[in-house]
């Protein structure tokens, strides 16, 4: 009985060195005889309760799935009852295991715990200079991977009818996160239960492992790239993600798997923390409601090493990372030159040749989009006179003008004298790429029409259409676990526009005498004039004004002379040919003034179509629009009147009049003399 005692005192000390490893426990083998000496008739079983943490306390301690462990048997267990044994037990190595002798399992130690220690110490360090256990090959292995319990809430290995002996137990794999794994240790099956009092053939072991995490920040950004290429950045909420993993290293033959989904918060942030070391790569899927951004559906890669450090791309690791990852979204802008300066709205007149400039920012990206293109679009008040289009396309990289060339793109344009037409430049491949690799940030194009006689008159205005079309994503060309693989992009589109206004002259042609009498047949010209002179005579209208009318304008059954097409300026209209029956022509030319005062804002609304594709409108609508007739803005009335009686020269010569009166003077002069003399007579 005092043997059998030491041998269960030197099997509790075999069993606390589990403990090392972690706290270990004993089952009473309720179903099991407890016998005073081993049954050889029984089998065993190991669990294998795996925790991540460091706490005495496996309760404070999360269980860890997905860790694998290997077994092998590497002796028997035997009662000894000669005389000889310290302990009453003895272990005999297995003949396939040559690598150990019957030397390597005795001791001359008499206390059971400092026998076991020492036997477990000489195998141990035998074992782990072993080959085949190092890389797993040893024969014999059986193996066990731990999987949370739903009963228990534990994550648990079970090696399960198992022969009585001593066993090796090695983790051979663990999650990513579990960087120095176990050390080897040896457990008996059976061992004693916690009262040394019986033999436990169900034998628990709960070793642990420290653990290595990270976490990483991802600031969602969204650049708006002005017209003239100035930015524009704020941060965009709702854009979602998917995380991916795979072991740090791997080749393209391994593929990702998914971490989780994940969507920036309010302030475009996405915050993941306990990643385990591995390689990790962020993947854009979807941009929520910011409208007009390119989806960039290519990784944002980063590894999180076995020190806990995070690298991202190139840059050294660091204890904290962030990802910036930026989305942008091109800009149009249409304007019509306003004197010297390129407005949202202008005023012309028929037959004028008007300026025109678009703008469109270049993305950056601009050489991964399938589809970079500008079209302008003209109303049919407007003709495209090929000799003075004048059209011009210059590139512009952070304001300094770069040369284009006709082999970036192709252009398409109205035929010449067409009304109404279009051009479009799209870019070619060559021609995206010059854009990138010269870092273009906006392209102008400036050109002309004529605005001929559709023109609306008044605050309809004529307008002039541009339209941006790009891609509204980069995809990968292959991946296969990337999530977007396979996808097509498609385009969205930014329209906006600028207005030139037309204005008229309606002039009435009365009797002095009586106004209600309309002057049928009268002629006169129409003259601009931006002279010095105050009240310009005829002679310096011709002189220096510009003649608007190529044909005599004349008065109609109503007297009416409508001029359409005016822009705003000061006019003069010249009267040549006057009313028949005796009325005399106007002594000077009769001055309108077109003022009329304009401003326009611009309006923008989105719509997407059923493809999510988005379409950004933009419309010039009227703030103001005053000057001209109380009812018909932007027409200018005008009631002239005519008096039968002599017609004094128009002209304004001073010297011709002069003559004329002392003509008229001598005439006189001659009568009187002669009326007198016949008197006389």
């Amino acid at each position: 009985m005092k043997k059998f005692k030491k041998m269960l005192a030197g099997l509790l000390g075999a069993a606390m060195v589990l403990t090392s490893f972690g706290t270990p426990a004993w089952a009473d083998g309720a179903a099991r005889p407890n016998l005073p000496t081993i049954d050889t008739t029984q089998k065993g079983t190991l669990t294998i309760n795996k925790y991540e943490g460091t706490d005495e306390n496996t309760s404070n301690d999360k269980p860890l799935a997905g860790v694998e462990f290997t077994i092998w048997k590497v002796a028997d267990i035997e009662q000894d009852t000669s005389p000889s044994s310290n302990v009453g037990f003895k272990f005999v190595p297995v003949s396939t295991l040559t690598s150990l002798t019957a030397e390597d399992f005795k001791s001359d130690k008499t206390d059971a715990d400092k026998y076991t220690k020492e036997i477990y110490d000489k195998v141990l360090a035998k074992l782990n200079k072993n080959k085949k256990v190092e890389d797993g090959t040893l024969d014999g292995a059986i193996k066990a991977t731990t999987k949370i319990d739903d009963t228990t809430g534990k994550a648990s290995a079970k090696f399960t009818d198992l022969d009585l002996g001593l066993y090796l137990v090695q983790e051979t794999k663990a999650p990513s996160q579990i960087v120095n794994k176990t050390a080897n240790f040896l457990v008996s099956v059976p061992m004693t239960n916690e009262a040394g009092k019986a033999w436990n053939y169900d034998v628990v072991a709960e070793p642990k492992n420290a653990a290595v995490y990270a976490g990483i920040n991802l600031i969602k950004e969204g650049t708006t790239i002005k017209a003239d290429g100035t930015l524009e950045t704020v941060n965009l909420a709702g854009v979602t993600f998917v995380l991916q993993s795979r072991p740090t290293g791997s080749d393209d033959s391994v593929t990702w798997t998914n971490v989780g989904s994940y969507t920036t918060e309010s302030d475009g942030t996405i915050n993941v923390n306990d990643l385990a070391p591995n390689d990790y790569r962020f993947i854009e899927t979807g941009l929520g409601e910011n409208n007009g951004y390119i989806l960039n559906g290519k990784p944002y890669e980063f590894t999180v090493q076995n020190d806990g450090k995070i690298k991202v791309g190139s840059k050294k690791p660091t204890d904290i990372a962030t990802i910036t990852a930026d989305n942008e979204k091109p800009d149009l802008k249409k304007e019509v030159k306003n004197g010297n300066t390129y407005e949202n709205a202008a005023d012309a007149s028929i037959g004028d040749m008007v300026e025109w400039k678009v703008s469109a920012s270049v993305p950056s990206n601009v050489d991964q989009l399938e589809k970079y293109s500008i079209t302008d679009k003209m109303s049919s008040a407007l003709t495209w006179v090929e000799a003075e289009a004048a059209l011009n396309i210059t590139y512009k990289s952070n304001g300094t003008p770069v040369n284009a060339e006709t082999t970036d793109y192709t252009l398409i344009k109205p035929t010449d004298n067409q009304e109404g037409g279009s051009w479009t430049i799209e870019f070619t491949e060559a021609g995206k790429t010059k854009l990138k690799t010269n870092n273009i940030s906006s392209i102008e194009v400036t050109f002309k029409t004529k605005l001929n006689e559709k023109a609306n008159i008044g605050s309809a205005g004529n307008l002039n259409d541009a339209q941006l079309d790009y891609s509204n994503a980069i995809y990968p060309l292959v991946d296969p676990t990337n999530p977007n693989d396979g996808k097509k992009p498609g385009e969205d589109h930014i329209k906006d526009q600028a207005k030139v206004y037309s204005f008229a002259i309606d002039m009435t042609k009365v009797d002095g005498n009586n106004t209600a009498t309309k002057l049928e047949g009268v002629h006169f010209d129409l003259y601009k004039y931006s002279g010095t002179v105050t009240e310009p005579t005829e002679s310096d209208l011709k002189g220096s004004g510009k003649k608007i009318n190529t044909t005599d304008l004349v008065t109609d059954i109503n007297g009416k002379i409508t001029v359409k097409g005016l822009e705003n300026g000061n006019y003069y209209l010249v009267e040549t040919k006057a009313a028949a029956g005796g009325y005399n022509l106007l002594k000077a030319p009769v001055k309108v003034v077109i003022a009329q005062e304009y401003s326009v804002e611009k309006k923008t609304t989105v719509t997407k179509d059923a493809e999510g594709n988005v379409t950004s409108t933009t419309t010039v609508v009227n703030k103001t629009f005053t000057g001209g007739d109380e009812n018909n803005a932007g027409t200018y009335s005008v009631t002239i009147e005519n008096r039968k009686g002599f017609t004094l020269p128009k002209t304004g010569d001073i010297g011709t009049a002069m003559f004329l009166i002392i003509g008229i003077g001598g005439m006189l002069a001659a009568v009187y003399i002669m009326l007198r003399g016949r008197k006389r007579a």
